[in-house]
């Protein structure tokens, strides 16, 4: 086996379990950042209902209405849309945190890494100058499959 066959074979692997790593978290990531968005339509939402009501509040007062007529009903109306806005940005933002929450770095990719950078750098240092290296594929390092404890 050459070494280019056994570098590819190795990024393939490395890329394999960076990614099996990696997509429940991105997903969850995703989510959360949904969420979130979804929240800061709602409460931007809110802000321009309760600009209206306050426009329409106003309004009233300056041109001395009765009190109860077909502008307070329009009033309430917008009140009560500005409260469920809360509380639907309030519902999203609190789901968007609790998948934030799930967001993890990715251990075994790290470690798996820091692992093949030590070995890598011990062959490099204990090689002599002029000697060859002979790749065979039972030196290759063998890949542990993932258990199903291992990822989410």
């Amino acid at each position: 086996m050459e070494i280019k066959d056994a570098v590819a074979d190795f990024v393939s692997k490395e890329s394999e379990l960076a990614a099996a790593e990696l997509k429940p978290t991105a997903k969850a990531a995703g989510l959360g950042a949904g969420f979130f968005a979804g929240a800061a339509v709602f409460l931007f939402h809110a802000l321009w209902m309760l600009v209206i009501v306050v426009a329409l509040a106003v309004g009233l007062l300056l041109h001395s209405i009765t009190p109860i007529g077909p502008w307070g009903s329009f009033t309430l109306g917008f009140v009560i849309s500005v409260l469920f806005s809360v509380l639907v940005a309030g519902v999203l933002f609190t789901l968007g945190r609790g998948k934030f929450s799930q967001v993890k770095k990715p251990e075994a990719t790290i470690s798996e890494a820091k692992a093949t950078l030590d070995a890598v750098v011990d062959a490099i240092a204990s090689r002599g100058k002029g000697s060859e290296v002979a790749i065979k594929p039972s030196n290759l390092p063998r890949f542990r499959d993932a258990e199903e404890g291992d990822l989410p």
